[in-house]
């Protein structure tokens, strides 16, 4: 009986043992589909990465761990909210749904390239979390080729709509093709290039082909789609996606995009000093040389001179040029915004307005994702901001609103939680940038007088993109140069200097010397009279009666010549009565002062030599020395106004000998 009871209990106990083993494999059997997505489709790069970028945070009040989980589960909720594959029109098609701002003309529409670019992005990364991700990443990229522009076939048009006249009828928005093109070389690294579709041949089909055809300017800036002009000023600042321009480096070899990312630096930071030195902030549209906001209306709205819903996407764009290949011009504007954002809202997150001028001053009165996140990634450049970024990820990863603000609030959590890896050969935690430039070649010099020499040479290369050049004169350092010419002023007469040029990189790697040049100043000219006084003048043009061009040589410092008002290229000459050896002009310009101008020099009135020319002008008293010049007339001729009137000079003094 009692050997029954204990056989009775032992069968009891193996029963448990079988129910807890059972319960064990099940739950091993729920969790395995985890990792077996990780290579569901040959994925490389399996989600989570988690990688560290240098110099960049993260939250630290949570682990990695909880990060990865939180970027997870927003994608499930965004990809079942905004990822459809409901084309009647095309079977197999996905598109991201989502809202529009424009006029969708005859189709109405479903989604927009833009939101194609997003969705490509986002669905490469997820990849592996995600074991359809390959196949719905294939009907995206399908949707973008059937949908492609009207224009630039190559390119993508701007509108989704399930009706196949709308396959072809649209032109191009530039934001979302950079995406699509950047999205083909994840996808080449994350599931490679030998399948039905080559990602990595399709890639550089957009981007030589498409983009760099269509939409890099002449002018190294990008215009806002393949309908727009190839030589406009005309951009959008959130199309500056200045990492991806390097991955299409990477996979070209295309200098152009170097020069690109060099050249929109240069715009962003002659912009801020203008117009937003206090914040960092730009405007949704750009126009003009220098550059300048859009006027008000200038394309989607009221607020396109404002930083509003387009330029709110500009931080993220920044601060990953930094993040993944050290270009600490990123750092710097990213780290502005984020230190004035802090200080305006208090340090709370919550507290973001979705809008403001560029002085700083809100405009909007609600906090949303796509202006709250990007200012969140900017923080990451610092450590000082820690409890910034911890608020942030707080703040942002239950933010749940509509398809604009969702998609790129997750664009900006893949980002934070070290999720959105480097497309590099390699990629991974980027390799710090060790390359210097090459040397610069064939620098020359030009004597300009007895105080200054012109130095020119042939610009440097590099494996990431120069990013200046430091001038030495006679083996100490004297200047710098975000260009190929210099001129070093202040300089002592009849004295022979020497110059090297070296230059250096975003990651502060310094080139060898160029070769050594040499000048000698001029000897200061001899003192003389002023060889202009009562002699004849003429002028292009009066502004009436009592400003005739003879009152600029008649020695009183009361009168004035005035030209037309309102009018660039006028002129003024004076007739020395003979052939003169010129080296200097005095000009005492009245409050209509030319801010571009040439000093010229004649023997016959007709055919003109510059012996000076400048763009910089600002009134008051200008006196000018150069190269010796010979000539019986020298005439002043205004080429750029510096006020809204015409030009007008008290006296206009000639010295020679």
């Amino acid at each position: 009986m009692y050997i029954l009871k204990s056989n009775k209990r032992m069968l009891k106990l193996i029963g448990h043992v079988l129910l807890c083993l059972t319960m064990l494999v099940t739950l091993l059997g729920a969790l395995t589909p985890f990792q077996s997505k990780a290579h569901a489709a040959g994925e490389l790069k399996p989600f989570p990465q988690q990688v560290t970028y240098p110099g960049i945070i993260k939250p630290n009040h949570v682990t990695q761990a909880s990060m990865n989980s939180a970027v997870s589960s927003y994608y499930d909720y965004w990809k079942g909210k905004y990822l459809k594959n409901d084309l009647v029109s095309l079977p197999g098609g996905y598109y991201v749904k989502g809202e529009i701002t424009g006029d969708p003309e005859d189709y109405p529409p479903l989604g927009t390239s833009e939101g194609q670019g997003y969705g490509m992005v986002i669905t490469a990364l997820m990849a592996g979390y995600d074991s359809n991700a390959k196949t719905i990443y294939d009907g995206l990229f399908k949707t973008a080729r059937a949908f492609k522009s009207s224009i630039n076939p190559n390119l993508m048009g701007w509108i989704v709509a399930d009706n196949s006249g709308a396959q072809g009828h649209y032109d191009s928005a530039t934001d979302g093709d950079i995406d699509i093109a950047y999205s083909l070389i994840l996808a080449d690294r994350q599931w490679g290039s030998t399948g039905t579709i080559n990602y990595l041949q399709e890639a550089k089909k957009m981007i030589t082909n498409g983009i760099k055809v269509s939409n890099v300017t002449t002018n190294n800036r990008l215009n806002l789609g393949d309908w727009d002009g190839k030589s406009t000023y005309d951009t959008r600042p959130s199309d500056w996606m200045l990492s991806h321009f390097r991955a299409f480096h990477e996979v070209t070899g295309d200098q152009v995009w170097l020069d690109v990312i060099n050249n929109l630096y240069t715009v962003y930071g002659q912009f801020s000093t203008s117009y937003s030195s206090s914040t960092g902030l730009i405007s949704d549209f750009v126009i003009n040389n220098p550059p300048q906001p859009a006027p008000s209306g200038f394309l989607e709205g009221d607020y396109d001179n404002e930083y509003n819903y387009n330029a709110s996407r500009v931080p993220l764009r920044i601060v990953m040029d930094y993040a993944f290949y050290g270009d600490t011009r990123g750092r710097d504007i990213a780290n502005k915004m984020a230190v004035w954002i802090k200080g305006k809202t208090s340090g709370v997150p919550g507290n973001i307005k979705d809008g403001y001028k560029l002085n700083g001053t809100a405009r909007g009165s609600y906090a949303t994702a796509v202006f709250v996140s990007p200012f969140i990634s900017a923080a990451t450049t610092n450590s000082a901001h820690q409890a910034w970024v911890n608020a942030g990820w707080d703040w942002m990863k239950n933010k749940k609103e509509g398809y604009f603000s969702d998609s790129y609030n997750l664009l900006n959590m893949l980002f934070i939680s070290g999720n959105w890896w480097i497309p590099t050969a390699g990629g991974g935690t980027p390799t710090p940038d060790t390359q210097a430039p090459t040397a610069p070649t064939n620098l020359t010099t030009a004597v300009v007088s007895n105080s200054s020499i012109n130095l020119s040479w042939i610009a440097s290369t590099d494996n990431v993109g120069v990013t200046g050049y430091q001038i030495s004169r006679n083996g100490a350092p004297v200047g710098t140069s975000t260009g190929t010419t210099f001129s070093d002023n202040g300089l002592t007469a009849s004295t022979a200097y020497s110059y090297t040029v070296k230059a250096v990189d975003a990651a502060g790697n310094f080139s060898a010397n160029s070769n050594t040049a040499t000048a000698t100043t001029n000897a200061n000219p001899p003192t003389s009279v002023n060889l202009a006084l009562g002699k004849t003048a003429v002028a292009s043009s009066i502004e009436g009666t009592g400003f005739e061009a003879s009152k600029a040589t008649d020695g009183v410092l009361t009168t004035r010549w005035a030209s037309n008002e309102g009018s660039n290229n006028e002129w003024i000459y004076v007739d020395l009565s003979a052939t003169q050896s010129v080296y200097r002009v005095k000009l005492n310009w009245e409050d209509a002062y030319a801010k571009g101008y040439k000093i010229q020099v004649s023997n016959d009135k007709t055919t003109w030599t510059d012996a000076y020319t400048t763009t910089t002008g600002d009134g008051g008293i200008d006196d000018i020395t150069f190269t010796a010049k010979s000539g019986r007339y020298v005439r002043v001729l205004g080429i750029t106004r510096g006020t809204t009137y015409g030009y007008s000079l008290y006296e206009f003094e000639v010295y020679g000998s």
